[in-house]
């Protein structure tokens, strides 16, 4: 059975809607390398590519996973998730994500992600991991939006250059208890 390779639309409406799942598809599920609508990120002169990752992927021929190479930071280096649909990022809330990293070498990498309008022009929230990499490891990181950003993007991005692998990345609003 093939998944959607589009399964970073799992939006919903109203306050906490949030769902965002991307990176697990079925290996051969996505039609033309098409997986989950994530974009390269490249500002003021910042060279990147990402393209599926077929010679280490994180759960081997099941599931799909990306190879984020940095080779010039420019502004700003990374990815973006395209097409989010109507997800909304509530100020005061809080999200978690989680995700797998792995990266050649030993290599470790900060890694930086924002949740932010459409246009790039609103920051909702935005955290840095310090170390990201080494073998395939499962990532946590809880952001509180400072402000609303309306269809919003999850952005990730690498202050230097080099490369990581990521997959199964996910995001949910926590529950207020």
């Amino acid at each position: 059975m093939k998944t959607s390779p589009k399964l970073f639309r799992g939006f919903g409406k109203g306050a906490g809607a949030i769902l965002l799942v991307a990176l697990a598809v079925e290996a051969g599920s996505a039609p033309g390398g098409d997986w989950s609508g994530w974009k390269p990120m490249a500002e003021g002169g910042a060279v990147v590519e990402i393209a599926p990752d077929t010679v280490a992927p994180l759960d081997g021929p099941k599931t799909n996973s990306w190879r984020l190479t940095v080779k010039n930071t420019g502004h700003r280096a990374g990815m973006v998730s395209g097409e989010t649909g109507e997800a909304t990022v509530q100020a005061g809330q809080w999200y978690d994500l989680s995700f797998y990293a792995s990266t050649e070498a030993g290599k470790h990498f900060a890694l930086t992600v924002s949740l932010e309008s459409a246009d790039g022009k609103t920051v909702g929230a935005r955290a840095t991991l310090p170390e990201v990499g080494g073998r395939w490891t499962e990532y946590h990181l809880a952001l509180q939006a400072r402000q609303a950003a309306p269809q919003c993007r999850m952005v990730i991005t690498l202050a230097e250059t080099g490369t990581v692998r990521l997959g199964v990345i996910t995001l949910v609003p926590r529950k207020n208890l």
